[in-house]
């Protein structure tokens, strides 16, 4: 699950940004969160085995206004999408979203002394994708995150992607669920049995 730390870590360091200048450019405004997200981490994490909801419940709040979680979890179905309902979108975007917050939170529950640094920063993009690189300096080591970010309509920055030491997570979870269509041959049986746990035991 140390995958799951760094890069929920990483994920959160972005989550931030809502509340930056819109006109900021992402390189500073990931650069600038970084001692925020340590102090969510270390005020809610004491919950984790109290009241887990509760601690799942502040990092949802972080994530939820930036990651792009309906973009992500089309892009997970990948031709499954075209095939799925309307309804079967969106109950597997709320699927996919609840399972990875509760799986970033408990794997990042204990993992508050880190250092991130941008190691490409630069000025704001004129463009609307954008790759920002972060090296996540730990007891374990360093890990080099790499996320995708992109400009949607109202100017917000909005991350789509997470690239782990080389690992494309995005991917990853892609095969997971093309893996799961052939085990199950029915998307909602699929969405019942969905876990991001999987992807976190191969990665880790």
């Amino acid at each position: 699950m140390q995958w799951v730390k760094v890069a929920v870590c990483a994920l959160m360091v972005s989550s931030w940004a809502p509340f930056a200048s819109a006109a900021e450019n992402p390189y500073a405004m990931i650069e600038g969160v970084s001692e925020d997200l340590l102090g969510v981490i270390r005020a809610n994490a004491q919950h984790m085995n109290s009241d887990p909801q509760r601690y799942y419940g502040a990092v949802e709040q972080v994530l939820t206004p930036v990651v792009d979680f309906d973009f992500i979890a089309r892009g997970v179905m990948g031709r499954y999408a075209k095939q799925a309902t309307a309804a079967q979108r969106a109950r597997f975007s709320e699927t996919f979203r609840q399972d990875l917050i509760s799986t970033f939170a408990r794997g990042v529950a204990t993992f508050g002394d880190m250092d991130v640094r941008v190691v490409n920063p630069g000025s704001a993009p004129s463009g609307k994708r954008v790759n920002v690189l972060q090296e996540v300096r730990s007891k374990e080591g360093i890990t080099k995150v790499s996320y995708t970010l992109v400009r949607n309509r109202s100017g917000q920055w909005k991350l789509i992607n997470v690239i782990l030491n080389g690992v494309n997570l995005g991917k990853t979870f892609r095969s997971q669920f093309a893996q799961s269509m052939q085990t199950h041959g029915d998307i909602d049986k699929v969405i019942a049995n969905w876990s991001a746990d999987h992807v976190a035991d191969q990665v880790g």
